[in-house]
């Protein structure tokens, strides 16, 4: 495989501010306010003292702005830990450390006056894949922003392989949700129900967006989505919390024990493979409400994530990265994500799910989805 580190270091060279990340696609700007939550009713399990559960999350609200500027990607404790451990985990002979390092997140200014939230809008819980950080999914998290959702994407600690807080230290995964994996020991849908509760607690929202003063949220409108691990913890905290009215599964083997409770919201799953994911077809008949398997041709589990659209952006092709990230376009991915999951959640929170897009009904808007399976709609 190519180096992207030599590469990049060629690309990056003459600049020193790095490379800007795709703007959001969408009708609106977004902003971006990163935070803690704590729940001091439940502790780390794996802390060597007592810890309360901290979730560092990332807020992407739809606005209108007068002006945008460019914010680091990620950290560069998270980015220079990133790098690494993609380049284990796929066998790459360079890290992509310089990708994370260098890239930049167009959002609106915080500068005050600048900028006008949108008011009331559905909100998105957005939980990463196994021991990934949340950052990696903030280009197609402000994509679905920009269709007018309030994106919520949250790191869980000794999930994640790297937290890096406020304060700059640093929370390393500690142990495997799948080397035992019980829904009873899986934190990801307790910490979804603590956010939640947290929305319509005006103190809490006060000190996490600063900007938007003493409110609360509405949490009439708010459902769950995940990528991998994150895609079934949606599931599974949707069928406990019934404020989480949808939920969606990107390209996440269902792996739990015993097996997955029965839910009536509506679940919406992709994957990139050619045939339905032989966990899913177990599952199938637990899951009550409207429900639908898309299949996206020419890609791999990683086109679910930043990666493609970050190469692209640094001014290299996909290409030579093809049996990583995929062979389909990155822009085209992003869109027809956000297109089909924003269809999809507007559908739950209306009570219509369907049209035309989830129907396969517009074939030529999409030609690399397909549609596998689908019920009760």
């Amino acid at each position: 495989m190519q180096s992207l580190r030599s590469v990049l270091g060629l690309c990056l060279a003459t600049t020193t501010a790095g490379f800007l990340a795709p703007n959001p696609p969408g009708k609106y700007n977004v902003t971006l306010t990163t935070g803690t939550l704590i729940d001091y009713s439940r502790n780390d399990a794996y802390a060597v003292s007592p810890t309360p559960r901290a979730l560092m999350l990332s807020v992407f609200q739809p606005a209108t702005c007068a002006s945008i500027v460019s914010v680091p990607y990620m950290p560069n404790k998270t980015a220079e830990y990133q790098g690494p451990f993609i380049q284990q985990t796929f066998n790459i002979s360079d890290d992509l450390t310089p990708l994370f390092l260098e890239a930049r997140l167009p959002v609106c200014s915080d500068h005050p006056g600048s900028c006008s939230p949108l008011e009331n809008r559905p909100i998105l819980l957005f939980s990463p894949g196994y021991s990934t950080p949340r950052l990696y999914y903030s280009v197609i998290a402000s994509a679905i922003a920009s269709e007018g959702f309030v994106v919520i994407t949250i790191d869980h600690p000794e999930d994640a392989n790297i937290i890096v807080y406020p304060d700059g230290h640093a929370v390393y995964n500690n142990a495997s949700i799948l080397d035992s994996p019980t829904w009873d020991n899986w934190d990801r849908a307790a910490d979804a129900s603590f956010i939640v509760d947290q929305l319509s607690n005006a103190t809490a929202m006060a000190a996490l967006l600063p900007g938007r003063g003493h409110r609360e949220f509405a949490t009439d409108r708010v459902a769950m989505l995940g990528h991998s691990a994150g895609g079934v913890a949606a599931i599974l905290a949707a069928s406990r919390d019934r404020r989480i009215r949808a939920a969606a599964n990107w390209d996440g083997t269902i792996i739990g024990s015993p097996a997955l409770p029965q839910i009536s919201q509506p679940v919406l799953f992709f994957t990139h493979d050619p045939t339905t994911d032989a966990s899913w077809l177990a599952a199938w008949p637990q899951l009550k409400g409207p429900k639908i398997v898309l299949r996206v041709a020419n890609t791999t589990h990683q086109s679910f994530s930043d990666v493609p659209s970050l190469i692209v952006a640094a001014g290299l092709s996909t290409a030579p990265f093809a049996d990583v990230v995929g062979a389909i376009e990155p822009a085209q991915m992003v869109r027809l994500l956000t297109a089909y999951t924003t269809a999809w959640m507007d559908g739950a929170f209306k009570g219509r799910e369907g049209g035309p897009l989830l129907q396969g009904k517009e074939p030529g808007r999409f030609p690399e989805v397909s549609v596998l399976m689908k019920e009760n709609f």
